[in-house]
């Protein structure tokens, strides 16, 4: 079945839609709890109320905003219990990918491991946000070396969220070389093919990664409520 051309540019204008409060979002112009009105972005962006609301949909599905039924569209607060929560479950599964991964790994996978995680120390000082998409690389090799396909697809879901998360709370330059350094101790032990150390040190790493989270949103949402 062939789409209607209208249909298309339809779908291309919402997605520039919510491109659009998607960058003001991360860019701190929008803020939580901020509303969303439809009449008024249809009119700032000069298109119809129609891909704006398809807009919302799209961001609601990545959660980037809620709809709340007294104040309509809004948008999305993370709260520092939200990332504990998320955290708690992604360690548990990102440990077992390591213990799993460490039996089966190859020396070619090593590589590409290491090789993702200098890239990502390479981009700490100047492109922190590319040094979190290599982050999630890492996790998501990983998780490819784990031979467990449940696994895998429940950390797909669960790094979709933590995506979110970051889209609010982006990485800090001070923590990068930190998190590297633990995915070096989580690398040496893979090679050494050691499930225990390599379950240990991932959780040594997101005990870590939890905690600078955490702290992170809790000063993000103090300065969406005193802004300088």
């Amino acid at each position: 079945m062939i789409d209607h051309p209208a249909k298309i540019i339809q779908s291309s204008t919402a997605e520039m839609v919510a491109q659009r409060i998607r960058d003001e979002i991360m860019s701190g112009q929008l803020k939580s709890g901020d509303k969303l009105r439809e009449v008024e972005l249809s009119k700032s962006m000069n298109v119809s109320r129609t891909p704006v609301r398809e807009a919302f949909r799209i961001l609601q599905s990545e959660g980037f905003v809620v709809h709340n039924p007294r104040a309509g569209v809004v948008v999305a607060r993370i709260e520092p219990e939200d990332v504990v929560h998320l955290y708690q479950v992604r360690a548990v599964l990102e440990e077992l990918s390591a213990y799993n991964a460490a039996s089966r790994i190859t020396q070619e996978h090593i590589n590409e491991l290491r090789q993702i995680n200098e890239s990502m120390l390479s981009c700490a000082e100047k492109f922190p946000v590319q040094a979190r998409e290599y982050d999630l690389d890492f996790h998501i090799a990983l998780a490819r070396q784990a031979g467990n396909p449940i696994l895998e697809e429940q950390l797909a879901i669960v790094h979709r969220k933590t995506h979110i998360v970051l889209n609010f709370v982006p990485f800090q330059k001070a923590r990068i070389p930190h998190s590297c350094k633990e995915h070096e101790d989580i690398i040496c032990a893979l090679e050494q093919h050691d499930e225990f150390a390599a379950r240990r040190y991932m959780e040594i790493h997101f005990h870590k990664s939890t905690h600078s989270l955490k702290n992170k949103v809790i000063a993000y949402n103090q300065q969406q409520v005193n802004p300088k």
